[in-house]
């Protein structure tokens, strides 16, 4: 009943007192009867609403990435959408998962402790069948996974880990790293069976597969973040600002990368017949005279001309010209 009254809801309710279908004492009494909250000590809610909701977008984002790289990945629409977010125990929690799962135990030197992102054996052989050049049939989904077809997924989980942090960006950034995969549910234990933890479930499909992933962040890696799972966190863009020290180290850091030269003295063309009957002795003719300079390739790429020699008792070729590379159109 709303705090104002209408004049028709007052004419209504002095009709039923006069007519004693209200009694006044019961009104009076009813109204002072304090409110009781159910509180319930084993599953103490550890989140606000509006942690809650900004742990929701984040997730939400995370769902959207992951849908485009598994579309490209399988060559088929997938369809992820977050369909649950739970606080509950942690036992609780793992006693949900199906036995055999496969489960991927990760964590980042910017949380604290670690989470479990977790996928049923529906995605697993759905999305391994596709990879191994099948139509995309899960099969048997109670067969434990081999070494081999853990080792498969492992590389997709990883970067669908890293979809996983670019969704936190805004909020809190890591790099998650893989410590441990497992299948049966009841071998993994990162934490306390009694600690609350966040559970988002996740709903995909593809194809003619259907199933589920989830992930379980417990309440001892969310708490130390907790003051930034805001809207405002959520929203705000960070800009940096990108000054000369930072140039600075980016040509320094690229200086110290290695890449591959490789000095090509020729080539020339064989058939398989040839190949097989040569022996050690024969002499292989090929297209480059002998005083021709050779090509010094820069991965993959005729970037100088050279001559070939000695230095310090080592082969090694003294660059005799810089090749440059023809400018592309509008440059």
């Amino acid at each position: 009943m709303p705090d104002v009254l209408s004049q028709e809801e007052i004419d209504r309710l002095l009709a039923a007192l006069s007519q004693g279908e209200v009694n006044i004492e019961e009104v009076k009494k009813e109204g002072e009867e304090k409110k009781v909250r159910t509180y319930d000590f084993l599953r103490p809610q550890k989140f606000s609403k509006e942690q809650i909701r900004t742990v929701q977008m984040i997730h939400e984002n995370f769902a959207r990435s992951v849908s485009t790289y598994l579309s490209g990945k399988l060559r088929s629409f997938t369809s992820v959408n977050v369909v649950g977010i739970d606080q509950l125990t942690y036992d609780e929690y793992m006693k949900s998962i199906g036995n055999p799962s496969f489960i991927t135990i990760f964590t980042a030197r910017e949380l604290v402790g670690s989470a479990i992102f977790n996928m049923s054996l529906e995605i697993f052989y759905g999305v391994l069948d596709v990879l191994l050049g099948g139509p995309g049939e899960p099969g048997d989904v109670k067969r434990i996974p081999t070494e081999i077809e853990m080792g498969i997924i492992k590389k997709e989980v990883v970067n669908l880990l890293t979809a996983l942090s670019q969704a936190w960006m805004s909020v809190h950034p890591f790099i998650p790293v893989v410590e441990s995969t497992e299948t049966n549910p009841q071998f993994v234990q990162i934490v306390p069976s009694s600690e609350m933890v966040l559970a988002i479930t996740f709903f995909v499909s593809f194809g003619k597969v259907e199933g589920y992933m989830s992930l379980c962040w417990p309440s001892s890696v969310i708490e130390p973040i907790g003051e930034k799972l805001t809207t405002q966190s959520w929203f705000k863009v960070k800009q940096k600002e990108i000054t000369e020290e930072h140039i600075e180290k980016l040509k320094e850091n690229l200086q110290r990368t290695k890449i591959d030269v490789i000095a090509i003295i020729g080539e020339t063309e064989l058939t398989l017949g040839e190949i097989l009957t040569l022996e050690v002795g024969d002499v292989i003719r090929l297209k480059e005279h002998y005083d021709e300079p050779i090509r010094v390739e820069v991965n993959g790429r005729t970037k100088f001309l050279g001559k070939p020699g000695q230095y310090k008792g080592n082969y090694a070729v003294k660059i005799t010209e810089v090749i440059e590379e023809p400018k592309e159109e509008g440059e």
